[in-house]
């Protein structure tokens, strides 16, 4: 049937019935005429649009940002990150590596964007945007209480190299069976006991799940599930 003929049936079938309708009017679809079913014609070959092509290595590489992390303050360090990819990469972790470098805590540490603090959990490109490409710089806030070791022209502040452990220090020289001196600084509960270990492990949450407020809640039950077996 083309479109014609069933526009002057349906006409048709309209004028036989009254102009309008009661309220209570009930239709018997026992009664309807037999016709065929409506179909939509057939889309084009191929149906759907095809799937875009991956992106080459040399595409993806060109992604990549350098990332500048600039102190609010002088007397801290201006760390430059290079060959950062946006998707990839957490406002966290840019928090850790500036932390790592300049020898601060990363506790004491906000990570700024337009002069507003941005959320750990996040990724870089949630924050920037896809489309952002080249240099980007993020504002760095170091709280009250941590301090950082200046160097001319923004250098790096490399970490000392970790030496191993002596005999004596790993308990097994002959001081330490003789009773000789214990190791010094806080160990076993006196560490869970601070506050720096609780946002220490809240931080670590918040990096694997990328979910500040459920970090939060799974922090508060580790701490309530140790606090009830001291």
């Amino acid at each position: 049937m083309s479109e014609i003929a069933f526009c002057k049936s349906l006409l048709t079938a309209l004028d036989a019935r009254p102009i309008k309708l009661s309220s209570d009017h009930i239709a018997d679809a026992r009664q309807y005429p037999a016709q065929g079913a409506y179909t939509l014609p057939r889309l084009p070959h191929p149906p759907h649009p095809r799937r875009p092509s991956p992106k080459s290595s040399k595409d993806a590489s060109s992604n990549t940002l350098t990332i500048t992390l600039k102190p609010m303050k002088p007397s801290s360090p201006t760390i430059p990150l290079t060959a950062i990819d946006p998707a990839k990469t957490s406002v966290y972790d840019l928090k850790t590596q500036y932390a790592t470098q300049a020898s601060i805590p990363a506790s004491k540490i906000k990570i700024l964007y337009k002069k507003r603090p941005v959320t750990d959990s996040k990724t870089v490109a949630e924050v920037i945007g896809q489309d952002v490409t080249g240099d980007v710089e993020f504002g760095v806030m170091v709280m009250a209480g941590a301090t950082a070791s200046p160097t001319p022209g923004g250098t790096p502040v490399t970490s000392p190299p970790v030496a191993a452990p002596s005999e004596a220090e790993k308990g097994l020289g002959s001081g330490s069976a003789e009773g000789g001196p214990a190791a010094q600084g806080p160990s076993g509960k006196e560490v869970v006991a601070t506050e720096e270990f609780w946002s220490d492990l809240k931080n670590f949450v918040m990096q694997r799940t990328r979910d500040e407020v459920e970090a939060e809640r799974l922090t508060g039950l580790f701490k309530g599930a140790w606090e009830g077996n001291r």
